[in-house]
Parts: C-alpha cells; structure tokens; sequence
C-alpha cells in the first residue's frame, strides 16, 4: 500500500511539474528558435556558437511534451490502478483480523456460553440446584448456544468454500499451474490485451522479471531531461559568459526574461529526472517482485492454505460439539433417583392424581402425601385370580391406562 501511494504520488509530481513547464518550454522554443535576427554573424563577435546550443535546447525541450503527454500519463493511471487493488486487498486482508469487534461478537460467545453450561453440569453432578439458574440456563443459555451452534455451521460452509477457492486459485490455470497462470487468466478474461502496460507489467513481476521492463520509457526519458538539463545548463553558462548587456546591444533584444525562464526550466527538469529516479526505483524488480511472492507464493498459498484448514476444522469441531452438548442438554436438569419399583409406581400415581396398586395388590402409599389407595375406587380392585384369563389383561390394561407416564419414563411397558 505505501509502495503504491509513494509510486501514486510520483506519478502526480511528474505530471504536474510538466503540465507547469510546458508554457516555459514553449516560450524558450520560440525565443531561441530566433535567437538573434539583428546580428546573423554573432558567433564571429563572441565566439560562442549560440545558435548550435539553442537548436540542441529547443529539440531537448521537445522532449517535454511528449514526456507529459504519453507516457506519463499512463504510468499515472497504471499506477492509480494498482493503488486501488491494493486498497482492496487490505481491506480483505483486514477483514479477517481476530481482534476485530465482528469477530469478537461470535469468539466470546463460544466461551461464555458454554462456561455456563458447565457449571450447570457440575452442580447436577454434585446434586445442587438453584431455581433461578435452572430457568436461565433453560430460557436463555440454550437457546443462545443453538443460535451460535448454527452460526458455526454457516461460519464452517463459509471457510469451506473459501478454502477450496483458495486452492482454485493457487492451482493455476490450463497453461501454467501456479498463481502466475491465475493472474494472466484473469487479465485475458477482463479483456486486457498482451500489448498494454497493465498486462506486460503483471506479466513482467510475477514472471521473475524475465520479460520486457514495462517501464523502459521512464529509463529514456531520464536521460532525454538529464540531457535536456546540460544544454539548458549550457546555454545559461553561454550568456553570463559573453554578458547580458552585450547580447542585448548586438542583437537589439532584451535576454533578461530568457535567462530567468532558463533558471525556471533547468528547476522544473531537475525535479522531473528526481520523480523519475524514485519512480524507477519503486519499480524494480527486487521491490515489486519479491512483495508478489511474499504475498502470493507463501501469503496465499502456503500459510493461507494451512490457516483456512485449522479455521475449518476447528469450526467442524466446534459444530459437532455444540449439537452434542444440545443434544444431551438434560444433563444440566437435576436427578430424580427412583429405587424399587414401589417408588416407581407411586411417583407415578403421584403425577397422574390415581392411585395404584403393586403386584401382591396391595395398596401404594404415597408417602410424600400420605394418601392411600382406596382399592374399591381402583378399576384393577380385584387381584386377578388364575385360570379365568384376568391376569393376561392386567399389564395390557395397566399399559393402556397409564402409557404417557410410561412414555415419558422411557420405558417400554
């Protein structure tokens, strides 16, 4: 990201410095294009050739236009364009990060719930109980963890996919196997042709560098300015040599305004070749390339790809667990220990509001109550006796009549 602001704002010093020179530039151009009509024999009474010098000037300053006009600006949008990706490939990038307010709301959760769980669980092992965290645990922990357990469901898919998406793009494409064939696909597929700047610079940094440099042009021009600043350079030192007040004398001019504009020129061309040499500098391939394969080589396709596999599995886990803790949430409801099948029965009389008998019929005392069954009142009263087939009825009945108690027990009566 700095290393595409810093080329973004190269890029904008380049052009702004040359758009602010282009006036200069044309002035020079027409004033020493003509340098001394008055006097066609000038380097006979200084001896200084300063028509040669003008003529190499004017065709250096040439250079400038084209310079802003072209290449310039395209590096500018080029460089715009890898700014924005790059922006967006650190918000994804931040996206994921674990101290992040998004990501705290589902981690936190996963830790408090089921710490109350298990406290729940301990004071059922240990046979206490209190109301209140009874009905919180009921009414609000479970509920709460069933959301998250589901949430971790649709958290585990999403990793899935993304893992897989990784390693699609990480497996190259048909004609080469590697995120290099990933990223030349995507190029072809947007429609961008092997002849523009953004294809032969892509190409160029994520090939090891063994293609074209892209950005050749900035090279030649860096040295049309350093070129362009010696002959400006030159014709100043020229003027001050044979003295202003001669010139303006032999050929009826004032040259006082062509020496500032060449002061103001050879400033503008100093800062130009300095923005270039950055430029370059940002832009080769020990800077750029070994970000791409820090990035995308290990980044994406080493450590990424361990990463979503813990983050899966670790999700997978935590879903499966979660959905075998709701399954055996009973464990958190307090015990109820039945001894003999005496007790049995009368907890079961004592839920239904009946009264019951045991298998000798006698009478089931409730001793929580202290009601006793009244076996006139009982439609099994009379004990069966053996032989006239009551017997055989006696569990059918009993099942029959008391079946969702027995259902509710668990039992298969």
């Amino acid at each position: 990201m700095n290393l595409a602001g810093s080329s973004h704002g190269i890029a904008d010093d380049l052009h702004e410095v040359g758009t602010n020179s282009v006036p200069i530039r044309n002035f020079l151009v027409e004033r020493l294009g003509n340098f001394c009509p008055n006097d066609p024999n000038l380097q006979d009474h200084t001896g200084v050739d300063f028509d040669a010098i003008a003529a190499e000037a004017v065709q250096n300053l040439e250079l400038l236009q084209n310079f802003v006009d072209n290449e310039v600006v395209s590096f500018r949008d080029y460089v715009g364009q890898v700014e924005d990706a790059s922006k967006g490939v650190d918000a994804a990038i931040s996206s994921y990060d674990v101290s992040e307010w998004k990501v705290m709301l589902y981690v936190l959760p996963m830790i408090i719930l089921p710490s109350f769980l298990m406290i729940g669980l301990f004071m059922a092992w240990f046979e206490v109980s209190f109301k209140e965290y009874q009905c919180m645990l009921r009414y609000l922990i479970i509920p709460l963890f069933g959301i998250i357990v589901v949430f971790s469901w649709v958290f585990c898919s999403l990793f899935g996919l993304l893992s897989v998406t990784n390693a699609d793009f990480c497996s190259g494409g048909t004609a080469n196997p590697s995120p290099e064939g990933t990223f030349m696909e995507i190029l072809s597929e947007q429609g961008i042709t092997p002849d523009s700047i953004v294809y032969r610079s892509v190409e160029y940094y994520v090939d090891g560098c063994r293609t074209g440099f892209p950005f050749a042009f900035i090279s030649s021009y860096e040295n049309d300015l350093g070129e362009a600043i010696d002959s400006t350079t030159t014709f100043s030192n020229s003027l001050d040599a044979v003295g202003m007040e001669d010139l303006n004398r032999l050929c009826g001019t004032d040259f006082s305004d062509v020496a500032e504009q060449l002061v103001e020129i050879r400033r503008n061309l100093e800062t130009l070749i300095g923005s270039a040499s950055r430029g370059l500098q940002l832009l080769s391939c020990e800077s750029l390339n070994s970000l791409y394969v820090n990035t995308f080589h290990e980044g994406t396709c080493t450590y990424s790809v361990s990463g979503f596999a813990w983050v899966f599995a670790s999700l997978l886990i935590v879903s499966i667990c979660g959905m075998i803790m709701i399954t055996l949430r009973s464990a958190v409801y307090d015990v109820v220990w039945l001894e003999d099948q005496a007790e049995i029965e009368g907890e079961r009389g004592r839920r239904s509001g009946k009264e019951y008998f045991d298998d000798d019929h006698d009478a089931i005392e409730h001793t929580e109550t202290g009601v006793y069954a009244d076996e006139s009142s009982h439609p099994h009263a009379t004990a069966p006796t053996e032989g006239d087939g009551s017997w055989d009825n006696y569990p059918n009945q009993f099942a029959q009549d008391h079946g969702d108690y027995a259902a509710e027990q668990g039992r298969d009566w």
